[in-house]
């Protein structure tokens, strides 16, 4: 299950706050990878400060550094997490936030409040979102992990062969891909999505007709983790993609499973396979990849865990998979051994320490009609 923890905004928002969003500069900023997330760090009213970067979601702080801050609430409002579930949130107006080499600095930006549970197992106190980077040029170097912000007075220097724009007004990066020929899917840029390409269902029941990709496998199992919770059980698609394109680079053998988020999401793994410029100011996407044509075909589990309460749980199940185990079915040991109490947070972070190293393991399951051994392979 991809476990997702971090919003993404549906609604333009409209603020009747001033904003002297950032004097002129560049800053170059490291990033690490957390639980599939990056993480950097930024100064808060003068304090360096560990956030998520993402560029699917909007810029908030946790309410404990709101309250020590004291910052005041100045309105609410209404958003959609990765679930397509709505959640209200406060706005508050943040003094500073500079960057961690201090090459640019935020002044007066309204940011969400968020609840704890966006950030308390990533160490975090808040994100950055692409709310922040509205008048910005953003780079992404994944071999050197560092993000580049610029101010956008000048152009970047990345060729237009190489680009395509923003398909909706705003600051968010949605652009659009090609699937196959003549089939156009407009996507979200998201960091905060670790995998490369989830489908919108909406989008799924659109192209269903088309030639745009081919049904691999039907499963079920709970949605995304987002801020507003663990969606409801559900029928999932897992669909292959011979081909989708954009800027001038060809990707094969794409995989992609349904999800019902606001929009068809491109995420993190899309770095493996180039440098990205984000001209947030001329709504421009670049990408430059590393090889023009690229192969993703890979291979997948018959069912997925996730730890709940403490305890290894099923969470999917596909295929004829869905004969022998249930969503909720409790699995008992692993090659043998008794599982133990597992801490959520450290699962997402950090994995099963069981599982680590292993291609596949034998897990003794409980089921509704008794223990059953089964064949858990890793993708």
């Amino acid at each position: 299950m991809k476990r997702r923890l971090l919003i993404i905004l549906f609604l333009i928002l409209i603020w009747g706050l001033h904003a002297s969003w950032a004097q002129q500069g560049k800053s170059v900023i490291p990033y690490r990878i957390v639980g599939g997330k990056m993480i950097i760090e930024m100064f808060v009213n003068g304090k360096l400060q560990n956030f998520i970067f993402d560029t699917g979601g909007q810029t908030s702080l946790s309410p404990d550094l709101c309250q020590e801050l004291g910052l005041k609430i100045v309105t609410k409002i209404q958003v959609k997490d990765v679930n397509n579930q709505s959640i209200s949130y406060p706005v508050v107006e943040l003094e500073c936030l500079e960057t961690s080499d201090k090459g640019i600095n935020f002044k007066n930006i309204p940011v969400l409040q968020m609840g704890h549970f966006s950030f308390d197992c990533f160490g975090v106190v808040g994100l950055i979102g692409s709310d922040l980077l509205a008048n910005m040029i953003l780079e992404i170097d994944s071999k050197q992990q560092i993000i580049t912000i610029t101010t956008a007075e000048k152009q970047t220097n990345v060729s237009l062969r190489k680009s395509v724009p923003f398909v909706e007004e705003g600051v968010m990066p949605i652009i659009e891909l090609q699937a196959g020929l003549g089939n156009g899917i407009k996507v979200l840029f998201d960091t905060g999505s670790s995998g490369f390409v989830s489908l919108k269902t909406s989008d799924y029941e659109r192209l269903s007709t088309s030639r745009a990709f081919e049904n691999v496998i039907e499963g079920y199992g709970e949605g995304g983790l987002g801020v507003a919770g663990v969606a409801k059980a559900r029928v999932i698609h897992r669909v292959h993609f011979p081909l989708v394109s954009f800027a001038g680079t060809r990707f094969c053998h794409v995989f992609a499973e349904t999800s019902d988020t606001p929009y068809t999401l491109l995420g993190m793994k899309l770095l493996d396979y180039g440098k990205l410029t984000i001209d947030y100011s001329r709504h421009r996407f670049y990408f430059e990849a590393y090889t023009q044509e690229n192969d993703l075909g890979q291979r997948f589990p018959d069912f997925r865990v996730r730890v709940k309460d403490g305890n290894l749980i099923v969470s999917t199940v596909w295929g004829k998979m869905r004969d022998i185990l249930s969503v909720g079915d409790k699995v008992l040991k692993i090659n043998g051994r008794q599982t133990k109490k597992y801490d959520f947070c450290e699962s997402i972070t950090q994995g099963i320490p069981e599982l680590k190293g292993k291609r596949s393991v034998n897990m003794t399951i409980q089921t509704e009609q008794g223990e059953k051994i089964v064949r858990y392979k890793k993708k």
